[in-house]
């Protein structure tokens, strides 16, 4: 059975999820029980890329017809900005989910990226902070030639990067085959393509 063990953050507990026969499983070791999700009630699986301390991490959220989440990720929490890279374990179950739901594949919503609601609310505080910084700028060094009007420029510039790093866009499905017809990591194989 293909298992792989994360931690989302501090305050949750190790989690081990596996592919079992008929559906995706994951355990907690805090001692609550295992939760269950049938391939057959799978609606959508959404793969985006979030943050993992200074790093980034692959995330697959796998959601059931009434709304139910399981989420893991390729990487799991250590300790306040260490984390540990789990991604051939991640690859694996991510593999053998999608060869378990490829007979399902029309009933389902394979997803990349994050939600849409996600993006407006950092778009809108990028907005909101970069026309802040804008508008002190204005006032203090244009209308009252202050020179500490400069430092409101970084805060622009900070404002319009958020704004542009999440601009509102809905995630796009993506070729589940990409995942089921890709072969698990061999734990200890090179992954080099020019050896042999």
């Amino acid at each position: 059975m293909i298992q792989h063990e994360d931690r989302r953050n501090a305050a949750s507990g190790l989690r081990t999820t596996q592919v079992s026969d008929e559906s995706l499983v994951q355990a907690n070791d805090r001692g609550e029980a295992a939760q269950s999700m049938a391939f057959a009630d799978i609606r959508s699986v959404r793969l985006n890329v979030e943050m993992a301390g200074p790093a980034s991490q692959v995330v697959c959220r796998v959601r059931d017809a009434l709304g139910n989440e399981l989420v893991f990720g390729s990487m799991s929490w250590v300790r306040p900005g260490a984390w540990e890279v789990k991604a051939d374990t991640f690859r694996s179950v991510l593999i053998g989910l999608h060869q378990a739901l490829a007979p399902r594949r029309e009933e389902i919503l394979f997803l990349e990226g994050p939600k849409l609601g996600f993006m407006w609310t950092l778009f809108a505080v990028g907005t909101v902070a970069g026309a802040a910084c804008l508008a002190g700028f204005v006032w203090l060094f244009l209308l009252q030639e202050n020179a500490a009007g400069l430092f409101f420029l970084p805060g622009v510039a900070a404002g319009a990067w958020l704004m542009r790093l999440f601009w509102p866009r809905a995630p796009k499905p993506y070729d589940p085959d990409r995942y089921a017809l890709a072969k698990p990591l061999v734990p200890g194989a090179s992954t080099r393509s020019d050896e042999g």
